[in-house]
């Protein structure tokens, strides 16, 4: 697994860990995602290339703009209301994608490092590993 710095708060599994649901989780530092994105894409760019769609649930996170531009390239976000609630669907530009968890932001500190490393680690729904690390899903 590796971390990402303070200031981004994303642990992608290691590519030699077990099989699970997710490929690792992000907590965001708040619930507005079309502003946090950015900072995602950001450090996922080396692993998977350009970013060009995210799919999210909008029923957890509301309805986001269809695009954004991040460095100058146009990022679509897509809602699906089947997508697991606390999860993003990331795809690059050669089709490599990551499947993340997402912490609620007003997680405390132990509850989001513990669900971060359950991301990495365990397998079910978004809502059972979030409520089994303590995390409420409650907007």
């Amino acid at each position: 697994m590796t971390e990402q710095p303070k200031s981004l708060r994303l642990m992608i599994k290691a590519d030699t860990a077990l099989p699970s649901r997710f490929d690792g989780g992000w907590w965001p530092r708040s619930a507005a995602l079309a502003t946090e994105l950015p900072i995602l894409i950001g450090a996922l760019t080396p692993r998977l290339g350009m970013v060009r769609r995210i799919g999210y649930n909008p029923d957890t996170w509301g309805l986001l703009p269809r695009h954004i531009t991040v460095d100058g390239h146009a990022i679509r976000l897509e809602g699906f209301t089947g997508l697991d609630p606390y999860s993003l669907r990331i795809t690059g530009m050669t089709s490599k994608g990551l499947f993340l968890l997402v912490v609620p932001p007003e997680a405390d500190e132990h509850t989001g490092r513990t669900a971060l490393t359950a991301a990495c680690t365990q397998n079910g729904l978004s809502r059972h590993i979030l409520a089994a690390c303590g995390a409420s899903t409650q907007h």
